[in-house]
């Protein structure tokens, strides 16, 4: 600061803006039908055969892929153990 500037004694202090609390994206809702999204990647040929297999059976390729995901995949069940988190 020069010695010719003057400083104001009466102005208000000036505060950096502290770190804003980030807000939660709430979790995406289920809707009332039980169902949740999903986005797919898939090669344009298997892409292809879904819509093929799903025009054939006259349905949506998403129900193609939920049966599939159904008939095939099987469940698994997590169990959390309290005690072992000290050990």
């Amino acid at each position: 600061m020069d010695a010719g500037e003057s400083i104001d004694i009466d102005a208000p202090e000036v505060k950096g803006k502290g770190a804003k609390p980030r807000k939660r994206t709430p979790a995406t809702p289920i809707r009332k039908d039980n169902k949740r999204s999903l986005n797919l990647r898939i090669d344009e040929e298997s892409y292809e055969r879904l819509a093929v297999h799903a025009l054939r059976r006259k349905t949506t390729i998403s129900a193609l892929v939920e049966g599939f995901a159904r008939e095939n995949l099987r469940e698994f069940s997590i169990h959390r153990n309290a005690g072992a988190k000290g050990e």
